[in-house]
Formats: C-alpha cells, structure tokens, sequence
C-alpha cells in the first residue's frame, strides 16, 4: 500500500469518525463498531483514597474498533483485543464543574464468556488524567448471553450499577476502586471504515 492510499484511507476515517482506531490490526474496510460507556461512579470508593476525587461524578469512553479486527492473543472462550485507541472524559472533584479529556492508544478490551454462567467485559488503558500517568481497568459483568462469543461484535445497551460494574485507576503504587452507580454500555455498529 502506498503511503499516499495510506493517507488518503486515514484521512477519509477521521473525516467519518472522532474516535477512528488506529491499529495494525484493522481491516480498512468492514463493519465499524462503537464500543461506549458512560455513567457515575458511586459516592463512595469501593477502596482505596480516591486522590484524583472521581467519586460521584460522571464519565464518558469510547472505543471504535473494525469488527474483522483479529484479537492478540485468545482462549477457549475469550478473546483479547490490544492497542485501541481510547477517547473520553472525566470529572473530577479536584477541578469542579471541567471536564478533563482523556485518550489512550494503547487500551484494550478482553470479552470472556462461558454459556449460560456468566459474560465479561473488560477494558484498560494507560493514561494521563490531570498530569498523572495512571493505568485503568473496568470490569463489566453482563447479563449471560449478552456475547454470543468472545469476537467483537454488537450488544446492549447494558446497565450498569455497583452490583455488575467497577474502575480500578492506580499510578502504579496506590490504587482506588470505584463502582459505577448508574450507566450504560453498549457496543453498536455501522458500515465503513475503522482504520
């Protein structure tokens, strides 16, 4: 492929879509699909000392990812996909009513299923949020039957509540668990380009 098809392909995503994933392993032609979250973190952490004071306050993430995209490594019933590019926004306690914008282009998402038992989705990131580099972990459990197999592809939405869904963020040293009081997650798809 030339370098001028490259951009003119990398153009013409951006164009069609903010959040166009960048990676070595999308197809340039395909299914598109949105993977978004958003919601409030409870009031009070799970665990940890919350320095960042996200506690109570809302977030928004989105992946887009091509659904032909391969997964880097895989099980008997999951799969893991890598380097996504993750935008969203945080409030925190810290800086008032300002949304801090966040993005990542090494985040992942792991969908693990086991028929009629339990389904899971899992995404991480690092990141920077106020200057601090910080590494993300949710861990979303959805209704079983919700991923008829651990290969991206569309669902939801989902509700998420303390009971099903939780955010660790650590700066590699202290980490704070947060649930998420009210949310949705659903992943929906579209025709185009994801590369």
């Amino acid at each position: 492929m030339t370098f001028r098809k490259t951009l003119a392909i990398t153009v013409a995503a951006a164009a069609t879509s903010c959040f166009a994933i960048t990676s070595p392993l999308a197809a340039a032609t395909g299914t598109t699909i949105t993977y978004t979250a958003s919601g409030t973190f409870a009031s009070t952490p799970v665990s940890g000392s919350d320095t960042l004071k996200l506690a109570g306050e809302p977030f928004s993430v989105t992946i887009v990812v091509s659904s032909s995209t391969k997964p880097t490594q895989s099980g008997k019933n999951w799969d893991l996909y890598t380097k996504l590019k993750l935008t969203g926004s945080v409030h925190s306690g810290l800086l008032g009513y300002t949304p801090v914008n966040i993005t990542s282009n090494e985040a992942s998402i792991q969908q693990l299923t086991d028929p009629g038992k339990y389904d899971l989705f899992l995404l991480g990131a690092p990141l920077k949020v106020v200057g601090l580099s910080l590494t993300i972990k949710a861990n979303i459990t959805l209704p079983p039957g919700t991923l008829s197999s651990p290969t991206l592809h569309t669902f939801g939405p989902i509700t998420l509540a303390s009971g099903n869904a939780t955010l660790t963020y650590s700066d590699g040293t202290d980490s704070t668990v947060l649930a998420i009081e009210t949310g949705t997650l659903a992943a929906t798809s579209s025709s185009g380009s994801a590369k």
